[in-house]
C-alpha cells in the first residue's frame, strides 16, 4: 500500500494493482496496457501540502509511446501547480490549452475529482471522458456523476472548450469509481461489449464490498466475459472511498 505524504503526486502511466491512502480517502487502482506496460492510459493522486486537498485523475491519451509520456508530465506539473484550490475546470482549461499545441495526437480524455475534507465537498469535471459513478454509504445503488448535460471535448480539439465542474457533499464511507473506456468495451466471443449497465448492475450486486475487494471482482467479472483476453485496449480503474469528514 502506497502511503501519501504531504505534497506528494503519485501515479504515471505504467502498469500498476496498488493500494493507495491519503488523508481523505482510501483507493484501489488497477492499470494495464495493451501493449505491456507504456501505454495511453493516465492515472495520478496528489495530496496539498495541509492534507486537506486530495485530487484524482483518470486519463485516456489517444496515442502511445512518447506521445503519452508527454501528455503524462504535463498532466503532473499542472496538478502539482493547482493543488492548493479546488478549481478543476481551471486545471483542465490549463490542460486544454497545453495539448492543443501539440495537436490531435495529444488528444486526451480527462475524468477528474478533488476531495477537499475541510467542507466535505467532492468536485468532478470531465474532458470527453466516462462520467465518474457515485455510491452513498447508506444505498447499494451506484450512479453517474455528471458535470453538465453535454460531456466537454477531449483535450486538444479545441482551444476554447469550457470544462464545467460541479460538486456535491459526501460523507464517510461514501465511494466513488473511475475508469477508462477499455473495461466498459471489453468484448465477448460475439463481439459484444461489457458495457456501463452490466458494470453497474455489478456494483449494486456487490456493493458492500471493499474497494480493493470490489477492484478484484470487477476485473474477474471483465476478464471471464471476454473470455481472459483484455488485450483489446488499456485498462484502468480507481475506486476509491471516502474516509473521516471534518
Amino acid at each position: 500500500m502506497h502511503r501519501l505524504v504531504c505534497g506528494e503526486i503519485w501515479g504515471g502511466f505504467r502498469n500498476c494493482n496498488e493500494d493507495v491512502v491519503s488523508a481523505g480517502v482510501t483507493a484501489t487502482l488497477y492499470s494495464s496496457s495493451s501493449e505491456g506496460g507504456r501505454g495511453g492510459d493516465i492515472y495520478y493522486l496528489g495530496l496539498c501540502e495541509d492534507n486537506m486537498l486530495t485530487r484524482m485523475v483518470v486519463a485516456d491519451v489517444v496515442g502511445h509511446g512518447e506521445t503519452v509520456s508527454r501528455v503524462s508530465k504535463y498532466i503532473y506539473e499542472a496538478i502539482k501547480s493547482h493543488m492548493g484550490d479546488t478549481k478543476g475546470e481551471d486545471l483542465l482549461s490549463e490542460l486544454n490549452n497545453t495539448a492543443h499545441q501539440h495537436g490531435l495526437e495529444a488528444m486526451t480524455t480527462v475524468a477528474m475529482v478533488t476531495y477537499y475534507k475541510l467542507n466535505g465537498n467532492l468536485y468532478f469535471a470531465y474532458a470527453g471522458h466516462p462520467p465518474v459513478l457515485f455510491k452513498q454509504n447508506d444505498t447499494s445503488d451506484w450512479t453517474e456523476l455528471k458535470a453538465s448535460d453535454r460531456n466537454p471535448l477531449p483535450l486538444a480539439v479545441d482551444s476554447g472548450t469550457v470544462y464545467p465542474q460541479k460538486s456535491i457533499e459526501v460523507n464517510k464511507g461514501d465511494s466513488f469509481l473511475m475508469y477508462t473506456d477499455g473495461l466498459t468495451e471489453a468484448f465477448n466471443g460475439e463481439k459484444e461489449v461489457f458495457g456501463l449497465n452490466r458494470l453497474k448492475a455489478f456494483l449494486n450486486k456487490n456493493a458492500d464490498r471493499s474497494p480493493s475487494k470490489l477492484k478484484e471482482m470487477i476485473m474477474k467479472e471483465v476478464r471471464h466475459y471476454a473470455g481472459g483476453n483484455l488485450s483489446h485496449d488499456d485498462v484502468t480503474i480507481m475506486i476509491a472511498e471516502i474516509g473521516a469528514t471534518n
